[in-house]
């Protein structure tokens, strides 16, 4: 055997073969290629890959189409990611957005913690245990988690912020400083929060909480609202309540006018505020209103809005008004500082939930038979924004006065601070009083603290994984837009007048019946008050459809189907109502015209309607 050359590559080192990064994209290449019946080998010199390259793509080719087909992963990624990771980490991120628009702050270890859970959850539900899991929510995994998402204000290791006394001292004395400058009163400085509710909840004593959390397909985070309130410092104006719900048109919304409800509607999948959202409320209400209230107490057209730095809080808004000013509170200072959110927020769940309670046990006394399971299976999304403006605008103006004390604290009246004690005990008494449900009897004071506490709790690792889910979903609990045409049939004449004619009997049953007169009148002219929206607009329609002319009480002349009309000039027309003849009034018993042309529209069904009431009458 010939000896090797002195200069045979053996005697030097090799050099270091470098790895080349490959994309889903260039590895579904790889696959098409091998589909066509290419072997390994000549398919990595076609695109430049080891033989055990090619076939380890074909081994993974499962998974490789599943996640170039996912709209969640990128096809440029070097790397294939489990798809259950992908799902887990969706829900992460928005559990970790939640925190954020709770203001609370958060630490690495927490994120691996919650990151942990959900993954179990996930695996847990495909039926495997946690052994196999095989994901330990690493520091590593960690780091790239966050450069994934693009967050970089999270402690990796240690305790998460506590709440900042420094800046909140500052921004005390920031605040005095603005106020002297703009001469600003306590009616034009107002303050925007927002915060979550639970709208169907109730304390986890009761049976019918207990039955909920059994019922299959529950999802806790359909019941899940954004609230955002805001009022002035004075406490003499409040702003209409903007509600965040996970539905446009609920079912709950039909024959109802989305522009009439008590609150502004808002919706998105996560039910929680965008900044599309509030930069449309900022701009189109909130500013407009506060110019309205300058303008109507005669001040000059300046004031300022405080709001936390939470990141659906546009910055480009401070820019949008120059009369308007927009002022951000500094990072970890909501809690101290944030004049909503120093017992105002606290004290309108309280006053939701006792007209909940208050509206079941009303029902349940105009209904002998009526139990409580019964009553909230038909406690919906429109109960409960009736109950939020009713609690909103139950809020004493003291309350809204007295909560800028840690802030503002020259402008605070004589505030007593808030009795939460006494508004407990008056929820468990609301309790005891609604039967079918032995919970609400056993119900105690901790139950309904519990209850509270719970209402603004931020998203938990199921609630984030069944948000994730229903991103993905068409929502069945909307309305359809053919169906929402049928609100447009509100209140009638005929309506209003038996509206108007229960109210009048209310009034003399209690005049009757009622051995103290002057208690009865004051009840009366009470229910007159309370009515007289409905009665002005009564007094409307009725004048409304007497200044009809004669004419629309006419059919249009219409030619016979085997003859026409034949005009001067020998050409068949219709005739006009201006030019031809007069047509012949209507056949007894036949139906009156509508007032529009238009057959058989909704309006023109209500005059027919009202019409012939009219005639009874």
């Amino acid at each position: 055997m010939p000896k090797r050359p002195a200069n045979s590559v053996l005697s030097g080192p090799s050099p270091k073969v470098q790895r080349k990064g490959i994309t889903i994209e260039e590895k579904i290449k790889v696959l098409v290629a091998l589909s066509k019946g290419n072997g390994a080998s000549s398919v990595g010199r076609q695109f430049g890959l080891s033989e055990s390259s090619v076939r380890t793509i074909k081994k993974n080719e499962e998974k490789i189409r599943a996640a170039y087909a996912s709209p969640d992963i990128s096809k440029n990624k070097l790397h294939l990611k489990s798809a259950v990771y992908t799902e887990m980490e969706n829900a992460l991120t928005l559990w970790m957005e939640g925190m954020r628009r709770r203001k609370l702050t958060i630490s690495g270890p927490m994120v691996q913690e919650q990151a942990y859970t959900i993954q179990s959850q996930i695996v847990a539900k495909q039926g495997k245990s946690t052994e196999e899991m095989k994901f330990t929510a690493s520091t590593g995994w960690l780091y790239k988690f966050m450069k994934r998402i693009g967050t970089k204000n999270i402690t990796v290791t240690g305790e998460a912020a506590s709440a900042d006394y420094g800046a909140a001292e500052e921004m005390k004395i920031k605040m005095k400083e603005m106020v002297e400058e703009m001469n600003y009163s306590p009616q034009q400085v107002w303050n925007c929060d927002e915060t979550g509710l639970y709208w169907k909840r109730m304390p986890k004593r009761t049976y019918i909480m207990k039955n909920e959390e059994k019922a299959p397909g529950l999802k806790v985070s359909k019941q899940r609202l954004t609230v955002l309130l805001m009022a002035n410092a004075a406490g003499t104006e409040r702003l209409k309540p903007l509600v965040i719900h996970h539905s446009a048109r609920p079912r709950a919304f039909k024959n109802v006018f989305i522009s009439k409800l008590p609150v502004l509607w808002r919706a998105n999948k996560k039910a929680w505020m965008t900044s599309s959202i509030f930069d449309e409320w900022y701009i189109e209400h909130a500013i407009p209103a506060i110019e309205n209230v300058n303008k109507k107490h005669n001040m000059a057209n300046r004031a300022m809005v405080i709001t936390d730095n939470a990141s659906s809080h546009s910055k480009h808004l401070c820019t949008v008004s120059d009369d308007v000013k927009l002022c951000f509170l500094p990072p970890n200072v909501t809690s101290l500082i944030q004049p909503l959110d120093q017992g105002v927020i606290a004290l309108f769940k309280r006053y939701y939930l006792i007209f909940t309670m208050q509206q079941m046990a009303n029902a349940m006394d105009r209904d002998k038979d009526l139990t409580a399971p019964a009553f909230w299976k038909s406690y919906t999304i429109k109960d409960a924004i009736a109950n939020i403006s009713r609690a909103w605008n139950s809020v004493p103006e003291s309350a809204l006065n007295g909560v800028w004390r840690n802030i503002w604290p020259d402008i605070v009246n004589d505030f007593k601070g808030f009795d939460a004690a006494s508004d407990v005990k008056a929820i468990v008494k609301l309790g005891k009083e609604i039967r079918g449900d032995e919970g609400f009897q056993e119900l105690q004071e901790n139950d309904v603290v519990e209850l509270l506490d719970s209402m603004d709790e931020p998203l938990t690792a199921e609630a984030a994984l069944e948000i994730a889910e229903m991103a993905k979903e068409n929502d069945d609990d909307e309305e359809s837009t053919e169906n929402s045409a049928q609100a447009k049939k509100e209140m009638t004449i005929p309506k209003l007048k038996n509206f108007m004619q229960n109210i009048n009997a209310a009034i003399e049953c209690a005049i009757q019946d009622d051995h103290d007169m002057e208690r009865s009148m004051q009840v009366g002219d009470a229910l007159r008050r309370a009515a007289s929206t409905y009665s002005n607009l009564l007094e409307k329609m009725v004048m409304a459809q007497q200044q009809r002319t004669i004419t629309s009480f006419f059919r249009p002349l219409t030619p016979p189907e085997t003859s026409s009309t034949a005009s001067t000039s020998g050409e068949t027309s219709r005739a006009s109502n201006s030019g031809g003849p007069t047509p012949p009034p209507p056949s007894p018993g036949s139906p009156s015209p509508s007032l529009s042309n238009t057959p058989e529209s909704d309006v023109d069904n209500d005059l027919l309607e009202l019409d012939v009431a009219s005639d009874d009458e």
